[in-house]
């Protein structure tokens, strides 16, 4: 061992050097009041240094904390936001399926009703009740476990009535179609519930949907006594069905046994055999039935949750069935326990946290029996179930909104560390003129570094404490500015790691910067120390320009996407990506540092323009040698990096909340948009309302016919036709008419004018499609040589029946009246185009003279129905049941039809029609023939009567006789959508007017239009009251639906995915900027001009007035902080564009990755809410005057002689 080590060991392990350590550190804890009240009065007296480190620091605390936390907040919003759409958090099923003679289980409901009472004793849970309802699983939920998937519900069979009224026996009542899993199959459910689902925790849960004005969710006795049930508001609607209708019989089925295909044989079930929607397993299904039900209540359906449990079920209690139906239920293991968790203990402050505190409940009920061991359990977690796709959504939406965050992060840390320059400055020369006298390095830094600390560690706290009380604000922020109370409790918990992160960020860089200057001030001479100036570091400008100019370059491209519609400037989609995310933040940052410069030399700017003014006559020398200071340029960076960041949340916060109304305007087009179930008038549309409602409202009924046109050179063109009132019923905005001023345009609609879609214009050779060269959104008035008028055809087509046979005993009107009389429903003489009719049962529905075009019929029943002079042009019949079904129509009408997998079998028409351009791939032909290579149905419709057609059918001759109609119209413009109206094939359509419309089709057609989707003007009524209400439409027997304004509101809002929070977001931004710009302006601006003191003291020295001074002082500082601030919101203007293309990117993204494949349709046009911008300017110099003039005053009554010595 060399002598060195020897010496270092002895030293270690010296006794001395340990004792004076420990002598050492005594004394440091017994001076530590002393020096805590030291550095307290210090920086006491010292407030602008203080109050500026202060500043610095909280800020930074309170924006980072924010932050952390708010992801936090969210992710607890998300998860509670998940459990509320479920009734059951958990449940208990046997271990294994119950067997005869088998261990483990028991049919006695006694028992199981024990377990529930032993179940609920624990803290976890809250609730239990006995179910019985959809089989057990018997298995945990994972990946390619199939088996999983194979437990079936008790399935809703029938339901009988005497009630004429009611439509019980509408064909597929029961069809419904399970969207969260793979389906056993697609059937309604029902479910049996314990007398504990009637009164507590579940029974405020089942409570929740229960439609206002339709029912209540009574107690067991009152259920149990009045043999009542629950029915969903969609079986509610389709079977005309109200609260306290009382039914003959309710008829269900349970599976009785499962096997693969082939393995059951007829003989083998006493039931019925039925294959499942997606394994194709075989279940024998056997009936059972409860006599005597009474409907109860009518509940609004819960969004689909985890499969595990059958979505929206009939619901009654078990207690209705007799002690046999109950116990053979069980034994067919269609048992379980719906347990509810006691979701106050639920641990959201983060996804694993709460997978975590599940885990261990069900790993210990795994390991749970029952009555002293006889009764063995698995347990089904539910809740989890849902949080592998909630941790992706949620990892893509904190990712996009803690980038949005990033120029509110820089702007708090650089706060942070100027505020720590300015108060470090300020020590320099006290450090010094102390060395001076003999003080130690380490003592002089511990002084700083102890002051430092009591100030940055008070401003902490109070930054991390005021971070938990905004996350919860922030969260229900529901548009920029605007909050609503949330539905949920957020109360977020930061982990002790993300709590040191948020020291180290703040407290830590500050005492480390604190330890770097210190250290730097320490190592000056002594009398380069005491020098009031030092010198800084030259710019790296070329850096900033390059910066600057990617930023602009995206920015530009942004903007040319916005007004043309293109693809900017930017062809390369990966490059122009990358731009678009990181420009933003290049623009920000090199335009920031490189306008700072410029708004320096504000006062110089304005000396120029005011030079000659009286006001600056006798101080316009002083104002020769300012804007080259470093602390002026600093202050303008501030300036510039608060009011870029105040425009950008204002402006992208109002947009934001303006896109999601108009999103909601588009959607629903009004303030409610209905479906009926057969076609009506406006005049029946509005009485038919005045009667569901119970308050003073006043209703007006819209909607928007379609026709088939052609222009004068051929080309075929489909037009939606604006009724006249439209401007006063839909809510109208400028990006869907042409021009920007609503009521020039619906003005010019009236006056005879017409608009066309890009790409119809397109076809029409019209100006505005692109064609020319011309993207411009303008409305064409009657003189511009762009506007054209143009003559348009509509075509009618009547058939006439010719050498009919006269032995007939029927004329022919006399047989087509008889046979619509044999129709079940009415839908003649309307307008369907485009609508989606899918999956629907239209059997004997009457379609005459009805307009099909485009209409998607797929998989529905259109069995023995009459298209008599239809336009089916595009309809898709994928799928669909066409059995006997009656064409009586021309081969025009049939082209581009898709059969696909359609059953024509039997179809008939009155003449030969070619069927050479339908697809009929897959379909079962009119002959009965499959198609195939060799058979494309090329012989056409059946020759032979249907049935129901026999009896009235007799031999004659039909020719089409088509009469045509012309109008004239006027060009005058590009529209992009009407509002209500589906968008997708917008671009290929006309809007015209009213007017034209009655050319064509006559007054009397216009006058008694009829249809089956309006939109609706309410008067008179709240957003709650109008959500009632559409509640009401939608569950009575005229209406299939209806959608209000205010729901589609909420869910554009609450579920838009990429967008959750972030409207919450810019309002922090924005009250954070507009925080900074004020306490900047106050505290960091009385630190620069305490540096200015020995300069306002020689003036004061050479005779120069106090009100010059102040003049002088004012004029410069206003003129740089003016200056700065209209450059900043100049650079907010081009940072809010710039921002356009990012959330064009994430947009893209998680649409990628959701699978949701949606295009937004409105585009985000900024608003410029000057206002809103103006206020904080107007704040900032309020604040800005007080602060000079207050800080001047009191330089001016300093002592001269103790300024100009440096004292």
């Amino acid at each position: 061992m060399s002598n060195s080590e020897v010496s270092w060991l002895s030293w270690f392990f010296s006794v001395t050097v340990w004792k004076e350590r420990f002598l050492g550190l005594q004394k440091r804890i017994t001076d530590l009041p002393d020096n805590l009240r030291i550095a307290t009065l210090t920086s006491w007296r010292d407030k602008e240094r203080g109050l500026a480190v202060f500043a610095g620091v909280f800020l930074a605390s309170l924006v980072i904390t924010l932050v952390l936390i708010y992801g936090v907040g969210l992710s607890q919003a998300f998860l509670e936001e998940s459990i509320e759409q479920t009734v059951f958090d958990s449940k208990i099923e046997f271990k294994s399926a119950p067997e005869q003679g088998a261990s483990g289980w028991t049919n006695d409901t006694a028992v199981l009703q024990q377990m529930c009472d032993e179940v609920v004793l624990r803290k976890e849970f809250n609730d239990c009740t006995l179910v019985l309802g959809k089989s057990g699983l018997h298995s945990e939920i994972s990946w390619g476990n199939d088996a999983a998937f194979y437990a079936s519900p008790l399935f809703m069979e029938n339901i009988e009535s005497s009630d004429i009224d009611r439509r019980w026996d509408t064909e597929d009542l029961w069809d419904y179609e399970y969207t969260t899993g793979p389906p056993v199959v697609n059937v309604r459910a029902i479910s049996f519930l314990g007398p504990e689902a009637f009164d507590g925790v579940l029974a405020e849960r089942l409570s929740e949907n229960i439609i206002y004005e339709m029912g209540e969710w009574k107690n067991h006795a009152d259920v149990n006594s009045q043999r009542g049930i629950y029915i969903p508001l969609d079986i509610a609607s389709a079977a005309g069905a109200e609260v306290g209708d009382n039914l003959d019989s309710l008829t269900f089925t349970y599976t009785y046994e499962r096997s693969l295909p082939g393995a059951m044989e007829e003989e083998d079930c006493p039931g019925e055999i039925i294959e499942g929607e997606e394994y194709r397993l075989m279940y024998c299904q056997v009936k059972m039935k409860l006599d005597n039900v009474t409907i109860l209540g009518v509940y609004e359906p819960w969004p689909q949750g985890n499969p595990v449990l059958a979505a929206n079920p009939i619901y009654t209690t078990w207690t209705l069935l007799s002690d046999e139906q109950q116990v053979t239920l069980i034994d067919k293991d269609h048992v379980y326990l719906g347990i509810a968790v006691d979701r106050s203990l639920l641990p959201t402050s983060s996804i694993s946290a709460a997978e975590t505190w599940l885990d261990t409940i069900s790993n210990d009920m795994q390991k749970q029996t029952y009555d002293n061991g006889n009764v063995k359990i698995f347990y089904v977690d539910i809740i989890s179930g849902t949080i592998l796709w909630l941790e992706f959504v949620l990892g893509f939406v904190q990712v996009f909104d803690y980038i949005l965050m990033i120029p509110v992060v820089i702007l708090s840390l650089y706060l942070l560390i100027y505020g720590l320059e300015l108060s470090l400055e300020q020590r320099r020369r006290e450090i010094s003129i102390h060395r001076s006298i003999g003080a130690t390095a380490d003592k002089l830094k511990g002084m700083v570094l102890f002051e430092l600390f009591i100030i940055s560690s008070a401003a902490w706290v109070g930054g991390y404490i005021l971070a938990f009380f905004a996350v919860p604000v922030i969260l229900s922020s529901v548009g920029f500015m605007q909050f609503e109370s949330l539905d949920i409790d957020i109360n977020p918990v930061l982990s002790l790691g993300a709590t040191l992160f948020t020291i180290l960020a703040t407290l830590g860089l500050a005492l480390l910067f604190g330890r770097s200057r210190t250290q730097k001030f320490l190592e000056m001479e002594i009398d380069e120390g005491v020098k009031k100036t030092t010198q800084s570091g030259k710019p790296r400008t070329w850096l900033h320009v390059i910066m600057l100019f990617i930023g602009t370059l995206g920015a530009i491209d942004t903007y040319q996407e916005l007004t043309t519609g293109g693809t900017g400037i930017i062809s390369n989609w990966f490059l122009g990506g990358l731009i678009n995310i990181f420009g933003p933040f290049m623009l920000w940052i090199g335009g920031a540092l490189l306008l700072s410069r410029l708004g320096a030399y504000g006062p110089k700017i304005m000396l120029f323009f005011f030079k000659r003014t009286p006001l600056l006559s006798d101080v316009k020398r002083g104002l020769q040698n300012t804007g080259s200071s470093e602390s002026t340029t600093r202050l303008s960076l501030i300036m510039l990096l608060t009011l870029s960041i105040v425009t950008l949340a204002a402006v992208q916060g109002y947009t934001g909340s303006l896109v999601d109304e108009r999103t909601a305007d588009l959607q629903i087009g009004s303030d409610i948009k209905i479906y009926s179930t057969e076609p009506m008038t406006s005049t029946e549309i509005e009485e038919a309302i005045l009667n569901i409602s119970s308050k003073d409202i006043t209703v007006n009924a819209l909607t928007v016919p379609m026709i088939s046109l052609e222009s004068e050179d051929g080309t075929d063109a489909n037009a939606y036709v604006l009724m006249n009132g439209s401007e006063n019923i839909l809510k109208w905005f400028p990006q869907a008419i042409p021009g920007k001023d609503i009521s020039e345009a619906i003005g010019a609609y009236e006056a005879g004018g017409f608009s066309a879609g890009p790409d119809i214009a397109f076809s029409l050779d019209l100006e505005g499609s692109g064609r020319f060269g011309d993207s411009v959104d303008r409305l064409y008035k009657e003189s511009d040589k762009e506007s054209e008028v143009m003559n348009f055809t509509w075509e009618k087509t009547d058939i006439i029946l010719t050498n009919i046979d006269p032995n007939s005993t029927m004329t022919p009107n006399e047989a087509f009246e008889y046979y619509t009389n044999l129709m079940e429903r009415d839908w003649s003489n309307i307008d369907l185009s485009d609508q989606d009719l899918s999956n629907r049962n239209f059997s004997r529905t009457d379609f005459s003279n009805t307009n099909l075009s485009g209409v998607n019929f797929a998989n529905s029943i259109l069995n023995e129905s009459l298209f008599y002079n239809v336009n089916l042009r595009e309809a898709n019949f994928t799928g669909a049941s066409l059995t006997n079904t009656i064409f009586v129509v021309t081969s025009d009408n049939v082209a581009n039809l898709d059969f696909t997998d359609a059953n024509l079998s039997g179809a008939f028409s009155f003449y030969p029609v070619n069927l050479t351009f339908p697809n009929f791939e897959g379909a079962t032909c009119p002959d009965g023939s499959i198609q195939n290579e060799s058979n494309n149905c090329e012989t056409g419709f059946s020759e032979s009567p249907t049935p129901l057609l026999f009896p009235v059918y007799f031999p004659a001759s039909f020719e089409v006789q088509i009469t045509s109609y012309q109008t004239s119209m006027r060009y005058i413009g590009i529209h992009e959508f009407i509002p209500g109206v589906a968008t997708n094939e917008m671009n290929n359509y006309l809007i015209i007017n009213e007017q034209g419309y009655r050319n064509l089709v006559g007054d009397q057609e216009v006058d008694n239009l009829t249809a089956t989707t309006w939109i609706i003007d309410v008067d008179g009524l709240n957003n709650d009251e109008l959500q009632v209400l559409a509640l009401l439409i939608a569950a009575d027997s005229k209406f299939e639906g209806a959608d209000d304004w205010e729901t589609t509101h909420e869910d554009v809002e609450r579920n838009g995915g990429i967008i959750f929070g972030t409207q919450g977001l810019f309002t922090l931004q924005y009250l954070v900027a507009s925080a900074a710009a004020i306490a900047s302006a106050f505290v960091f601006l009385s630190l620069v001009l305490n540096q200015k003191k020995k300069e306002l003291a020689i003036l004061q020295a050479i005779g120069a007035s106090p009100g010059q001074i102040i003049r002088l002082v004012l004029f410069e500082i206003l003129s740089i902080v003016f200056f700065s601030m209209i450059l900043g919101i100049i650079l907010g203007m081009g940072l809010s564009l710039a921002f356009n293309g990012f959330f064009n990117i994430f947009g893209f993204l998680f649409q990628l990755f959701s699978g949701t494949g949606e295009e937004a349709v409105i585009s985000r046009i900024l608003q410029w809410p000057w206002w809103v911008i103006t206020q904080v300017t107007l704040g900032v110099m309020s604040v800005v005057v007080i602060a000079l003039v207050f800080t001047t005053r009191r330089a001016l009554r300093a002592d001269l002689a103790v300024v100009l010595k440096g004292e």
